[in-house]
């Protein structure tokens, strides 16, 4: 039931708060926003926190995902290999939420995955980010936090997203001044 749920609600479409004034500019299919994201914490699948201010300093690739999404499935390879070409750089981190399964069924899936990389669980973001849609991946700049220790959304993207794709707006980002 709850899969289902979630499945319907794959092509509701939803704007980021505070952008309902303005629709968001694309950039090679990405939104392409401002959006503050508050200090929050995750765990992984060991109850191991990160927290929001753990990834200051860097630009942050998240995919939110479920093993019940083909897409999400589909692009699981190409992001293990990306996430290990990401390996001991500062300023770059990919992160990978699950969303709306529980912790033994994201358990069993990963057995048999080509994932190497910790998965966290992200229920508590689906709400404060209005996600809708899975995959969905977001990119958060963290390289100079407000005050408030938040971070900004600078792009996102629901659906099946190339990693030539996330690295070209990452590079993007990064060719910026924070």
């Amino acid at each position: 039931m709850r899969s289902t749920v979630l499945a319907a609600l794959l092509f509701l479409p939803v704007p980021l708060a505070g952008l309902a004034q303005a629709p968001p500019t694309l950039v090679d299919g990405w939104e392409a926003v401002r959006v503050p994201v508050k200090p929050f914490e995750v765990k992984d699948l060991r109850s191991q926190p990160l927290r929001l201010g753990d990834l200051s300093g860097k630009v942050v690739v998240i995919d939110f995902w479920a093993s019940w999404c083909k897409p999400c499935i589909k692009e699981l390879p190409e992001l293990a290999a990306y996430h290990e070409r990401l390996a001991g750089r500062p300023d770059v981190a990919l992160l990978s939420f699950n969303v709306g399964e529980d912790r033994a069924a994201v358990e069993a899936f990963l057995k048999s995955s080509p994932v190497s990389f910790p998965v966290y669980c992200g229920d508590a973001l689906v709400e404060p980010l209005e996600l809708a849609a899975f995959p969905t991946k977001l990119i958060l700049d963290a390289r100079k936090p407000g005050p408030d220790g938040s971070a900004t959304v600078r792009y996102r993207r629901e659906g099946l997203t190339t990693v030539a794709s996330i690295e070209a707006r990452v590079a993007a980002l990064l060719a910026e001044k924070p």
